[in-house]
């Protein structure tokens, strides 16, 4: 099946200050200072181009990345090339790859109510588990859209939540809303280079995130020349790379050991 038209989220003034609003609401604050940089890859949706462009780069380095799934979209087509099969998702998951929820229709949770909302987030996991995949411990907003009833719900469903603003420190997270840094070819490439080699002396934990890796990438991807670039360049700073659910329980381990000191 081939979708043709591609959806675009609310610009309205209104919504705008909401976006920036409901960052400060219902929030799970989580301490990322480390000694040593970590990074995470993630991938939302799920195009068939990163198995194709992706995954073989990440082998290279032996790392594993995140794949945000909606489920809904397994063998369609549409502004980011094909998507994945039902069999390369769970091959995915077990070649290492973490399998994280993304709702089973990609929705916006500004476009429906709350009920609606975790309603497809069930119904995503129920896919996975036909798949004989495990119950997913952590999310992301398709679109990056967030209300304050749904970020407040959500927040004992996942361990973490992750949006798509940028993150303004990589030494703590807000757990139901996480920062991430985008990955895209363009003008964001060169941002995203920056924040990594910042991070080598801020040290902390970078979430980067990304769509479709292809020579003629969406506005949303990235071609596999740049993902290389980016690859490279977190090697060259010595980061632990590793999927997010992994990197948080890192995290978590570390504030308990140091509260019981």
């Amino acid at each position: 099946m081939t979708v043709d038209k591609i959806y675009e989220p609310s610009k309205s003034l209104r919504t705008r200050l909401s976006r920036r609003l409901v960052r400060y609401q219902h929030r799970n604050m989580l301490a990322t200072q480390t000694k040593k940089p970590v990074v995470s890859f993630t991938f939302d949706d799920c195009p068939k181009s990163v198995i194709e462009n992706a995954f073989p780069i990440l082998d290279e380095k032996k790392w594993k990345s995140t794949l945000y799934i909606a489920m809904g979209l397994c063998n369609t087509t549409n502004h980011l090339g094909l998507h994945m099969s039902e069999d390369d998702v769970l091959k995915s998951y077990k070649n290492g790859h973490e399998i994280g929820n993304h709702t089973f229709a990609h929705l916006d949770a500004r476009s429906v109510s709350c009920e609606e909302f975790l309603s497809d987030i069930l119904k995503n996991e129920g896919a996975f588990k036909q798949l004989g995949i495990p119950k997913t411990s952590t999310f992301a907003y398709p679109y990056g859209e967030i209300t304050a009833p749904t970020k407040s719900s959500l927040s004992e469903v996942f361990d973490l939540k992750r949006g798509i603003h940028s993150p303004s420190s990589t030494q703590h997270y807000d757990l139901n809303q996480t920062a991430s840094q985008r990955l895209y070819s363009g003008t964001d490439l060169e941002t995203c280079l920056e924040r990594i080699k910042a991070l080598k002396k801020t040290s902390g934990w970078l979430i980067l995130f990304t769509h479709d890796v292809r020579q003629s990438p969406s506005d949303y991807g990235c071609t596999p020349e740049d993902f290389r670039r980016v690859v490279e360049a977190v090697d060259a700073i010595g980061a632990d790379v590793m999927p997010v659910a992994k990197a948080l329980d890192t995290f978590k381990n570390k504030t308990l050991l140091e509260a019981k000191r």
